[in-house]
């Protein structure tokens, strides 16, 4: 499509529109087009209270792929939520537009690739700010979980009021590659990351600062063979050319354009080491900058940038000039009939970040309106639940007392002392998440008397109880297996110590409503998300980072969820992450403990930790029901009809594979090069075999039983379990002796169905 005819020039920095192009989009009057690339179209726009913005685009075909709209909805939410002052803020969107879009702050200058052609480098304290500035953006913007995506020299704005990142690769998600325009093509500087996984990533940005600094100081890439910007480059040889760059910033540099992502700086460790002095929470970091820009940002301008002409530009056009509703949008944009929130709402992605919208208000048109004041309670906490959310990962301690009152009340009933009631009432509990390993475990009694923990691993849940000694086996003591045919004796370790066939423990029955999603971070995450959209949450005067409201509190007790409107405050650390929580409820104090937030909790199968710490580990009391089988058909009739339920108790066993040796334990006299008979007794008809030369399973003569007068055997499946040939000795035919050591964890159960 051609640029429209246009009697009055477009403002400078702005193209004609052209056929097909809308008039308005949500309640921005177009003015020109700032560029374009294969994901759509970026405008220059006046609000309705004539503010110039740039309105970002997407394509209506490449918004109908899976999650986008979902994905766009939580990472603009989160960009409205970033504390930061080097980048572009939001200021509304309409993802369920038929073309979604997203209107930015507009940054008036010209981006560093012009201005360095223009003025040449920048030097001493200006390429320093230069430098802070884009850090400090980035590091703001990974605080809340946003990657850039697109950092390039046509996505940082030199801007009288300071560095500016545009842009913001909101886009990054479709796919789409860049075209050519403004925003222009990313390569110009040899600041693509050489390496494929983690190349959308945090550390993928820092690589790009360390190339947008390079070229800010030298005019050149550092990866250039040549002074021009755009040449070739070969980032993946780690051979960067920083000829030029200043001492104090070459080392650096060097260390953010590593070939190994894990060798880079974060963004915040960036901030920290340009940043004077050592106070680098959020509000420092933006004073400092601010401090920085006002000392020594100079010749720097707005590159002609004239909020009068855009507008003169829409009234020669014969339009109003930012006044008023559009009355011609782009298709879809208002969405009538279907605001944001109920399509956030609809979809499990929605309810996660149902709390993010708080910072938000809701227009008649259907589209989000971003509050631009950072900083309120709201702002604050929601960015502390988001490092919680979507960090990676954390450890708390959960301490329930009960109150005062109810203490008194229950020594009334039963005559205890209260302070006996308190300390005998109180509860501990720890978390423990890993989103890389999708795994949350609560140690605790959470789900009922009896149980020690409960896990929510990859979206299937686990409950844990102890093992006595009566049901386990000492982990130094589980070698030697034996079995003599004369005396039909298994044992383990020291002669006579353990029989070994034991059955699976007991299975827990839990609440038909309780499953995974009962026991996930919404437990510590959610009471926050609602403390920051209540009415009466504010920050607490002579109190630093602690804020005070009305919330809804979720608590596991014996294994059902509980919810209870309470009251709450919450202490932020320096850097904006939840440090403590307190809630009252008429019956529990409690108060949680943030001992590591963004690091992952150590996290493996249970049962390993717990040997390790409980001496007989923990049993498997709920684990995912995989389906059944039932004992051979060589066994007494009556005693072949039995049906045994199959459980993967295991973290590191799927339902499928958990079916695939149940199968192959009910054949046991079937040859298979994926079994190892391990013993015999009785002949065929008791045995332990190992499968795929890490699984021990076992049928079992249990025990006797009348029938019709005369003993008979009955049998029974015993848990699968790790284990390991240490050696073996089978010259006596009539008696195999095999030493085999047996790994803590249990990884499949067998239960008699009644």
């Amino acid at each position: 499509m051609s640029p429209i005819p246009d009697p009055v020039p477009p403002p400078r920095g702005l193209s004609p529109l052209h056929e097909g192009d809308p008039v308005a989009i949500g309640p921005h009057r177009l003015v020109g087009r700032i560029g374009t690339d294969s994901a759509g179209t970026v405008y220059g726009a006046l609000d309705d209270r004539g503010a110039c913005v740039a309105v970002r685009t997407v394509r209506a075909d490449l918004a109908r792929r899976p999650g986008f709209r979902e994905a766009l909805t939580r990472e603009v939410a989160a960009l409205a939520r970033a504390d930061g002052v080097g980048f572009a803020r939001p200021r509304v969107s309409a993802p369920g537009a038929e073309a979604p879009w997203v209107a930015f702050d507009h940054i008036p200058g010209r981006n560093l690739r012009d201005h360095v052609r223009v003025f040449g480098p920048l030097a001493g304290p200006v390429l320093r700010t230069f430098a802070l500035g884009v850090a400090e953006g980035l590091a703001a913007l990974h605080a809340v979980g946003i990657a850039d995506r697109d950092l390039e020299p046509g996505n940082v704005v030199l801007s009288p009021d300071g560095p500016r990142i545009v842009d913001l690769g909101i886009a990054g998600g479709t796919g789409a590659e860049r075209t050519g325009g403004a925003p222009s093509s990313s390569g110009s500087l040899g600041g693509s990351a050489p390496h494929d996984g983690a190349g959308v990533g945090p550390a993928a940005d820092v690589f790009a600062w360390g190339a947008l600094v390079t070229l800010a100081a030298t005019r050149r890439g550092p990866f250039a063979t040549a002074e021009a910007a755009e040449l070739e480059y070969g980032p993946r040889a780690g051979e960067y050319d920083l000829t030029g760059l200043p001492e104090e910033l070459r080392g650096l540099v060097g260390a953010a354009l590593a070939v190994d992502p894990a060798r880079r700086p974060s963004s915040e460790q960036l901030v920290r080491a340009l940043l004077p002095g050592s106070d680098v929470d959020r509000a420092t970091v933006a004073d400092g900058l601010r401090r920085m820009i006002g000392d020594h940002w100079r010749g720097v301008d707005a590159a002609g940038h004239d909020p009068a002409g855009w507008a003169a530009a829409l009234e020669a056009r014969g339009g109003p000039a930012g006044v008023g509703a559009p009355t011609d949008t782009v298709p879809g944009a208002a969405a009538p009939g279907r605001g944001v929130v109920a399509a956030i709402a609809s979809s499990r992605t929605g309810r996660a970040i149902a709390g993010v919208l708080a910072v938000a208000g809701i227009a008649a048109g259907g589209y989000v309106v971003y509050d631009q004041v950072i900083g309120r309670p709201a702002d604050r906490i929601n960015a502390a639940a988001n490092a919680l959310e979507e960090g990676s990962g954390f450890t708390a301690r959960v301490t329930r007392s009960p109150t005062r009152a109810y203490a008194e009340q229950v020594s009334e009933e039963t005559g205890q002392p209260v302070e006996a009631v308190v300390e005998e009432g109180r509860v501990e509990e720890e978390y423990l998440y890993s989103a890389q390993e999708g795994s949350l475990l609560i140690r605790g009694a959470v789900m009922g008397p009896g149980s020690v923990a409960v896990a929510s691993h990859r979206d299937d849940l686990y409950v844990y109880a102890s093992r006595t000694q009566d049901r386990g086996l000492e982990q130094e003591s589980q070698r030697n297996l034996s079995v003599d045919v004369s005396g039909v004796s298994l044992s383990f370790g020291e002669e006579g110590q353990h029989g070994l066939w034991r059955p699976s423990a007991e299975p827990l029955e839990l609440d038909p409503d309780t499953n995974a999603d009962s026991v996930s971070v919404s437990l510590l995450v959610g009471p926050l998300r609602t403390l920051a959209d209540a009415q009466d949450t504010e920050a607490l005067r002579g109190e630093k980072g602690v804020y005070a409201g009305s919330t809804v509190l979720a608590l596991l007790e014996e294994g059902l969820l509980v919810t209870e409107e309470v009251t709450g405050r919450v202490g932020l650390d320096a850097e904006g992450h939840p440090d403590w929580a307190e809630y009252g409820t008429d019956r529990w104090d409690v108060r949680v403990d943030f001992d590591q937030v963004g690091e992952a909790a150590e996290l493996e199968d249970p049962q390993v930790w717990a040997a390790g710490n409980d001496g007989f580990g923990w049993d498997v009391v709920h684990a995912p029901v995989c389906g059944s089988v039932r004992l051979p058909d060589w066994v007494d009739e009556w005693d072949a009809e039995r049906e045994w339920e199959v459980r993967a108790s295991g973290w590191g066993v799927d339902c499928d594979y958990a079916m695939e040796l149940a199968e192959l334990n009910r054949d046991v006299n079937a040859q298979s090069d994926r079994s190892e008979l391990l013993h015999g007794a009785r002949g065929p008809r008791s045995g332990v075999w190992l499968y795929d030369d890490a699984v021990a399973c076992g049928l079992y003569w249990n025990e006797f039983v009348m029938e019709g007068g005369h003993p008979a055997p009955s049998y029974g499946y015993g848990p699968c379990q790790e284990a390991s040939v240490v050696s073996r000795d089978d010259s006596d035919p009539l008696r195999v002796v095999s030493e085999v050591d047996f790994g803590a964890v249990t990884l499949i159960d067998f239960h008699e169905r009644g």
